[in-house]
């Protein structure tokens, strides 16, 4: 395990005082442990084990699945159990089915129960469906009289009656579970034990399924016991829950609350005091109203992220002319923070094309509301000629920045700068940038509009300095920010070419951070007297970055800043919801960005609550 997971058991005092319950108790788990033995090496046969052991090379290291767990489960509940891979929700399910016996504590039992377990165990796949249907039933106790009795509803429920004579083997992975789930619910138990069995088959059958489970709550009042990944399932269909954290108790109670939180926390890594931080910022969120909340942020939605970035760019451009337009490829994060300095010195926002040989209809749609006098084409990775016949149609005449295959990113910062150079574009401050780490230089991207100032990108494998030291000194720019380590090892170049130089987030600690305050800082600065800014924010990971392409400009145009945060770090999320709450007079609103790829709900709530 490893050392920076907090494993304590969370603070539950918010939670209302658990009334006096009468009803019987059907599951008592009762301080569980449980541990396993796994060897010190892979032993791949009995041989090889004799041979440890002869040698007394057989080392075995303890390895504790469980530790002191737990609860109770009563008559009637729905009682779910959440926690990430290897949290120990299945080993505790296994012990509560008969499967297992605890190192520790003690689990009992009281009344029949059936286990839906991992479906489709004992099946043999030579055989048809139909054969079994009888066997599987048999290994659960059915005798053949209830199988026959059974067997068409079965049949009906698995949705498998076209196939009943064909070998499993050829069955989907679907439709073997489909049946196992059909055999095993065909009895009314007094207590179901259900491990991820809502997530078999396709949508309409996991709802089929949850609702035979709804339904074996409702007219038979059946104790059910489900382990879900699913916070909403948890939170639709059970009244309890318990969050299992690598083996420890972390929350439990009220079924919805728990479930949220552990939105917020699960799965999280960081100190003692920033998870209490966080579970601090997250009973505040819960605790608002939802109304009064959601007036402090918006989601930016769109059907991808390219329509996401030009909602977001025509949402804040609105009201406002836009003479020139830059046209930015989606393929490389570099083109936007190159652009977002030129963009920024032309005063003009930035449209994702969405793609290389068609321009996409959010940004054919942008254009058209934009209408502008210039558009200007970073090529780089970017539109084909193809895109360019397409605007020359509507009767613009593209300025296509960077032109010929293979030109990369530090081509294109060159030609963008000799372009504003030539144009008098530029201010008296330049960015000289890596992207070793990519949301910092995204970080960049307001306050390189703000500035109107040129970005410079290396290539990682650059040696010297020189060109760009040339370019800067022609254009009378002596104010140099060095950004990420491949810029920083250039210092002395710079220095000695006497140009002045500040150093930004080297790529040592939580660099990406110290990014964000220094922007914040500066946008606070230039801000609009008596008003609070936007601040956009968006989780730190870029498998996906187009989702934010268009912030620089969006960013640098309405005074604002973007905040980037670690969604599966504590510690990161504890030290934006402290910087918030102290800067909470200089932010009115809170903008998410980033999709799919972004934060949840939860976390989107609690960061809201912090300014509210």
């Amino acid at each position: 395990m490893p050392e920076n997971v907090n494993t304590s058991v969370l603070s539950s005092d918010q939670l209302p005082a658990e009334e006096e319950d009468n009803r019987p108790v059907m599951i008592d788990v009762e301080h569980v442990s449980m541990s396993f033995n796994m060897a010190s090496e892979q032993l791949n046969n009995l041989k090889e084990y004799a041979i440890a052991i002869a040698r007394g090379k057989l080392f075995f290291e303890e390895f504790k699945a469980l530790d002191d767990v737990s609860f109770k489960v009563r008559k009637g509940d729905v009682f779910g159990i959440m926690g990430t891979n290897g949290s120990g929700k299945s080993t505790i399910l296994k012990i509560i089915a008969g499967v297992l016996e605890p190192s520790k504590g003690k689990c009992t039992v009281n009344g029949n129960i059936a286990p839906l377990i991992e479906l489709g165990a004992g099946f043999d796949m030579d055989l048809s469906a139909r054969e079994n249907i009888y066997l599987n039933g048999a290994l659960l106790g059915y005798s053949k009289d209830f199988i026959n009795e059974h067997f068409d509803e079965i049949v009906e429920f698995a949705e498998v009656e076209k196939f009943l004579d064909m070998p499993l083997k050829n069955y989907s992975s679907g439709m073997v579970s489909r049946i196992a789930f059909a055999i095993a619910t065909v009895i009314v138990p007094e207590i179901l034990v259900v491990d991820e069995v809502l997530s078999v088959g396709d949508f309409m059958f996991q709802r089929k399924c949850e609702n035979r489970i709804t339904q074996l709550i409702e007219e038979h009042g059946v104790t059910v016991l489900i382990v879900s990944h699913s916070n909403d399932q948890i939170a639709r269909l059970c009244n309890k829950a318990i969050w299992i954290e690598k083996g420890h108790t972390r929350l439990m109670g009220d079924a919805g609350y728990v479930a949220r939180i552990y939105g917020g926390l699960g799965g999280r890594t960081g100190s003692k005091e920033s998870e209490e931080c966080v579970f601090d910022a997250l009973k505040t969120a819960l605790a608002k109203d939802d109304d009064e909340l959601k007036s402090r942020y918006s989601v930016v939605e769109g059907e991808n992220s390219g329509s996401r970035n030009n909602r977001m760019m025509l949402q804040s451009w609105k009201g406002r002319e836009a003479s020139s337009v830059c046209l930015v490829g989606d393929s490389t994060h570099a083109n936007a923070v190159v652009a977002s300095g030129f963009a920024g010195a032309l005063g003009a926002p930035i449209v994702a094309c969405g793609g290389n040989e068609k321009l996409s209809e959010s940004a054919e749609h942008a254009l058209l509301e934009l209408h502008p006098d210039k558009i200007f084409v970073f090529r780089s990775d970017g539109p084909e000629d193809k895109v360019i016949d397409q605007l020359e149609s509507y009767s613009w005449k593209p300025t296509v920045i960077s032109f010929g295959e293979g030109v990369t990113a530090t081509d294109l910062s060159q030609q963008a700068f000799d372009y504003g150079r030539d144009y008098s574009l530029w201010g008296d401050e330049a960015y000289v940038v890596d992207f070793t780490d990519n949301s910092q230089s995204l970080l960049l991207s307001p306050m390189t509009y703000a500035k109107h100032a040129p970005v410079f990108v290396l290539n990682p494998w650059q040696e010297d300095c020189s060109a760009i030291i040339a370019s800067l000194t022609s254009a009378n720019i002596n104010r140099i920010a060095l950004v990420g380590p491949g810029a920083s090892k250039f210092q002395d170049e710079f220095d000695s070419a006497g140009l002045r130089t500040n150093l930004i987030a080297a790529g040592e600690g939580d660099t990406c951070f110290e990014v964000f305050k220094m922007v914040f800082d500066f946008m606070s600065s230039i801000g609009r007297s008596g008003s609070g800014m936007e601040l956009m924010i968006a989780s730190r990971d870029f498998d996906q970055w187009p989702e934010l392409l268009t912030v620089g400009c969006c960013g640098g145009a309405n005074h604002s800043a973007l905040m980037m945060m670690d969604k599966t770090n504590l510690d990161s999320e504890a030290a934006c919801l402290d910087y918030l709450a102290s800067h909470a007079s200089s932010v009115s609103r809170l903008l998410f960005v980033g999709g799919r790829l972004g934060l949840g709900a939860e976390e989107q709530a609690m960061l809201a609550s912090s300014i509210a």
